[in-house]
C-alpha cells in the first residue's frame, strides 16, 4: 500500500486544507503551486511601472564635437519642433527671433501683416535686431542646451507614476483580412503649391513629410470608397458580405449629416435589404481605433455567436475640407479608404486585443477644429430661412490648427497616456514587433518617437506618400504592413495615435 500524509496548503494564508494526497500526486501539486507564485512573482515584477524619465532628447545632435559652429546651429534648428513640449515662458518666440536674425539679418521695416500670430512673430524678430548672425547662432544653440538639460532632469510626475487605468483585456478576437482604396488622382507638393498660389518649392522646404497623397475625384463618394476598401477586406478573409454580423462605420469626415455613414457603406455592399445593424462612430483621427474597440467589446458578449463577423471601414475625403492657400495645412492631408474584418479567435489561433484606453484632454478642443457644417454655423440666417447666413463664412468651414501648441500638449501628456496604457510604454516598446501610429506630420511622429525612445525602425509609416489621412490612416498604415509581410501572425503590435479634442487612444493587439 502506499503511505498517505495529511498536507498544508498556503500556509501564509493561514488557511488548512486537509487533503489526503497519493505522495506522487502531493509532488505534482506542490510543483505546480510553486511554478503559479514564480510566475506571479515576475509578472509583478513586469508590470512595476518605471520611474525613469522617457521624454528627454537622448544625445542632442548639436553637441556632436565633430561638428562646426554652424553645423551646430543647423542640427539645433532641425532638433528644436521635438523639444516643442519642454520650451515654456518666452522660450519660443526666442528662438524664431533669433533664427531669422541670424539667417536673415534685421527685420524689414514696417508693421507686420495678417493675424495676431504673424505679429508676434515679427515681434519676436524685431527683438534681435542689431545682433550679429554667429552670435544669434551662439544663443540659440545655448538656449536648446539649457532646455535639454531642464528635460534631462525630469521625472515622471504623480499621473505617470499612478496605477496604470487600463488593464490585460483578454479579448479573444482575430483580424481575419484587411483592404484599402486609393484614389487614382496623385497629387504632388507641386501640385498643392500651384493651387494654392504658393511659393515653388517652398513644400520642399516644409516638415510636413508628405511628398505625395491622393485626392478623390469630384464625383467620388466616401461610401463608394469605403465599400472597395471593404470589398478587398471581405476577399482577403474569405468571406461573403452577406456573412456579415455588423458594420462599424469609423470616419472623422462625414459624406453628409443624415443618415450616417454606416447605412450608406451597407447599401455601397449591396446589402441594403439584409437588415445586418449599420451604424457610425466619430473620434475624428481615433474614429478607426474606437470602431475596433466596439467591433471587440461586441464580438465579447455572451449572446455573440462564435462565427460572428464584424466589418470596420474608415473612408475619408479630407482634401474638400482644407483651404488650398493655407501653406501649413494644405499639403499635409491625403483622402483614401481602409477596412478589417474581425471575429472571435480561437485558444490556438493566440490573437487576442489585451490593452485599449482612451484619454480626452479638451483644453485643446479649440487647437484643431472646422466650426462649421453643424448647428452653430447654419447656412441660413435664423431670422430669414431664405437668406444665406453671412457668419458661414469659407473660413468657418475649412480645417484650422494650431501646430506648435498643438504638439506642446501632445507631448506633456503623451508620456503619461502611454505609461497608463501598459507601463513601461514611456521609454521602450517592450515585446511590441511594430507600432502602427496614426500618420499625423512628419513632425509629429519624429517628435513621439525621440520623446518615449521607441526605435525608429519600428515605426510604420505611411505619411511620406499617403498624406494624413484622417481616422483612415491607422487601417491604411496596418494594411500596408500586412500586405509588404512586415507584420505576422503572432506579432504583438501597437496602434495609437491623437484626434481632436484634443484625444489620446492606443490599443495593443496580437494579430
Amino acid at each position: 500500500r502506499v503511505g498517505r500524509r495529511r498536507v498544508r496548503l498556503f500556509p501564509s494564508l493561514g488557511v488548512m486544507l486537509p487533503i489526503w494526497l497519493d505522495p506522487t500526486l502531493f509532488a505534482a501539486i506542490s510543483a505546480l503551486l510553486l511554478a503559479l507564485v514564480f510566475l506571479h512573482r515576475r509578472t509583478a515584477s513586469a508590470a512595476a511601472p518605471t520611474a525613469e524619465a522617457g521624454a528627454v532628447l537622448r544625445a542632442p545632435p548639436w553637441q556632436s564635437p565633430k561638428l562646426s559652429e554652424t553645423e551646430c546651429f543647423e542640427a539645433a534648428v532641425k532638433a528644436a519642433p521635438r523639444l516643442l513640449g519642454y520650451l515654456v515662458d518666452n522660450e519660443p518666440q526666442s528662438l524664431y527671433g533669433l533664427y531669422k536674425q541670424a539667417t536673415l539679418g534685421d527685420a524689414p521695416a514696417g508693421g507686420a501683416g495678417g493675424g495676431l500670430k504673424a505679429r508676434a512673430k515679427a515681434a519676436a524678430w524685431r527683438a534681435q535686431a542689431g545682433k550679429e548672425a554667429a552670435a544669434c547662432r551662439a544663443e540659440y544653440v545655448a538656449l536648446l542646451d539649457g532646455v535639454t538639460k531642464r528635460a534631462a532632469a525630469c521625472v515622471l510626475p504623480p499621473s505617470l507614476r499612478q496605477k496604470p487605468r487600463c488593464a490585460d483585456l483578454r479579448c479573444r478576437v482575430r483580424i481575419l483580412g484587411t483592404g484599402h482604396y486609393l484614389p487614382p488622382n496623385i497629387v504632388t507638393n507641386r501640385e498643392i503649391e500651384r493651387r494654392g498660389g504658393l511659393e515653388p518649392l517652398s513644400l520642399d522646404r516644409a516638415r510636413s513629410g508628405v511628398t505625395e497623397r491622393r485626392f478623390a475625384a469630384d464625383d467620388e463618394r466616401a461610401s463608394a470608397m469605403a465599400a472597395a476598401a471593404a470589398r478587398q477586406a471581405l476577399e482577403a478573409a474569405g468571406v461573403a458580405p452577406e456573412s456579415l454580423t455588423c458594420i462599424v462605420h469609423a470616419s472623422g469626415t462625414p459624406e453628409q449629416c443624415l443618415p450616417d455613414g454606416g447605412p450608406l457603406l451597407q447599401r455601397e455592399l449591396g446589402l441594403g435589404g439584409s437588415g445586418i445593424r449599420a451604424f457610425s462612430v466619430h473620434a475624428t483621427c481615433l474614429s478607426f481605433l474606437v470602431g475596433l474597440e466596439t467591433a471587440c467589446m461586441l464580438l465579447a458578449r455572451a449572446d455573440t455567436p462564435d462565427d460572428a463577423l464584424i466589418l470596420v471601414c474608415s473612408s475619408e475625403i479630407s482634401s474638400r475640407h482644407v483651404d488650398p492657400t493655407d501653406e501649413h495645412v494644405a499639403p499635409l492631408f491625403g483622402d483614401g479608404a481602409a477596412a478589417c474584418v474581425v471575429r472571435k479567435a480561437s485558444w490556438r489561433e493566440g490573437s487576442a486585443l489585451h490593452r485599449a484606453h482612451m484619454e480626452t484632454y479638451a483644453d485643446g478642443a479649440s487647437l484643431t477644429e472646422v466650426r462649421g457644417g453643424g448647428t452653430n454655423f447654419p447656412f441660413h440666417r435664423v431670422d430669414d430661412r431664405a437668406a444665406p447666413n453671412p457668419a458661414a463664412t469659407r473660413e468657418v468651414n475649412h480645417f484650422q490648427m494650431d501646430g506648435p501648441a498643438t504638439m506642446r500638449m501632445v507631448l506633456q501628456h503623451g508620456p503619461g497616456f502611454m505609461e497608463r496604457l501598459r507601463p513601461g510604454l514611456s521609454s521602450g516598446l517592450g515585446d511590441i514587433a511594430w507600432v502602427v501610429p496614426h500618420q499625423a506630420s512628419g513632425l509629429a511622429l519624429d517628435a513621439i518617437t525621440d520623446a518615449l525612445g521607441w526605435p525608429a525602425e519600428r515605426m510604420l509609416r505611411t505619411l511620406d506618400r499617403l498624406g494624413n489621412v484622417v481616422a483612415a490612416s491607422i487601417p491604411l498604415t496596418l494594411h500596408a504592413g500586412v500586405t509588404s509581410g512586415r507584420i505576422q501572425r503572432g506579432d504583438k503590435l501597437l496602434l495609437m495615435g491623437t484626434g481632436a479634442g484634443l484625444s489620446f487612444g492606443g490599443m495593443i493587439l496580437t494579430f
